[in-house]
């Protein structure tokens, strides 16, 4: 749940991430920035993405990992927690406005092995984390910052 919270702050919630502001909002290097955890039995990880000029993608690439070097060293801050927090809380029942969608939480609920009471228990367990433990996590998700890279195209200065 800290790590769900963390991404969320650094390129999951879209609008209101450090990425998107930091990439797109400020600089108008990309339309879109992101990023997704992905948790499994044994690690987690953590992709996203981005498209921008090639020209661009040198100083686009720094950019993202200078964000993922900062979060790794502090995480984030109280009123980011606050407010991915909120957010997270807020928009939960979002997905289960469909059938398919349903169908699909309830199979990552089964596959994680959550408990047949997550969905009761899973805004309390948002709620519940705490400064600390969010700097905690974003330290052992993003470490140094040091990144694997794919790039597409023919960037240059990379």
């Amino acid at each position: 749940v800290p790590g769900l919270i963390v991404n969320h702050v650094l390129g999951g919630g879209v609008f209101s991430a450090r990425l998107f502001r930091e990439v797109r909002e400020k600089r108008g290097l990309a339309y879109s920035v992101y990023s997704h955890l992905s948790p499994y039995a044994h690690a987690a990880l953590v992709s996203g993405g981005t498209s921008t000029k090639n020209e661009r993608a040198a100083e686009s690439l720094a950019l993202i990992e200078s964000e993922i070097r900062a979060m790794g060293a502090s995480g984030p801050t109280e009123d980011e927690l606050d407010k991915a927090k909120k957010y997270l809380i807020g928009s939960y029942a979002l997905n289960f406005d469909t059938s398919t969608k349903i169908a699909g939480q309830l199979v990552r609920i089964q596959v994680d092995d959550l408990g047949i009471d997550y969905m009761d228990r899973r805004n309390g367990l948002v709620a519940a984390v705490t400064p600390a433990e969010a700097a905690r996590v974003a330290a052992r998700l993003f470490g140094d910052g040091r990144l694997l890279v794919a790039v597409v195209g023919r960037p240059t200065g990379l």
